[in-house]
């Protein structure tokens, strides 16, 4: 049997904390010398939480945060409300969130509680998170002006954190 070292448990924890941060990285990113569609959002159908209309993802208008989420998600449940603090702060910034995986009523019943007023669309069937490659829920993207994916975040974030985010827009 083998001694149990905390070093040596920290450093394990350390790097599975890291691995799933950069394949979402490697899948979002890089330049491969050509085609830079890994580096936008794909063309996956969303639906308005609202309308009901379908919008394509890679058509998001950008600058852009954008939030992936999930109901049954206790990060997600409890960064929302930072993400509705901070999305007041901006006028230049679109905030956007897209709900992986709920049924329109429980994730707009979510929203109704929390007081979110910020775009919002449904991936029922979590697509957008599978071609993005997340690997866990909340992930957040930083889209630019053009489209261009700057900046990945998995995990909650707090107010500081997303005006953080916002922040690399300036840094393009």
């Amino acid at each position: 049997m083998t001694p149990h070292h905390p070093r040596r448990s920290a450093a394990r924890r350390a790097v599975l904390t890291v691995l799933p941060v950069v394949a979402l990285l490697a899948a979002c990113g890089g330049d491969d010398g050509g085609d830079d569609s890994a580096d936008r959002l794909p063309a996956i159908e969303l639906s308005d939480l609202i309308t009901g209309d379908l919008v394509d993802a890679s058509a998001l208008d950008g600058p852009a945060v954008v939030n992936l989420w999930a109901t049954w998600c206790a990060p997600c449940r409890q960064e929302m409300p930072a993400f509705q603090a901070v999305s007041t702060e901006y006028d230049d910034v679109r905030f956007v969130g897209v709900n992986q995986g709920d049924a329109g009523d429980a994730a707009a019943e979510f929203l109704d509680e929390v007081g979110v007023t910020f775009d919002q669309y449904l991936d029922p069937n979590g697509e957008l998170t599978n071609a993005l490659e997340v690997v866990g829920l909340p992930a957040t993207f930083v889209i630019d002006a053009e489209g261009t994916i700057v900046a990945v975040h998995n995990g909650a974030l707090d107010e500081q954190g997303i005006r953080d985010l916002v922040a690399e827009l300036d840094a393009v």
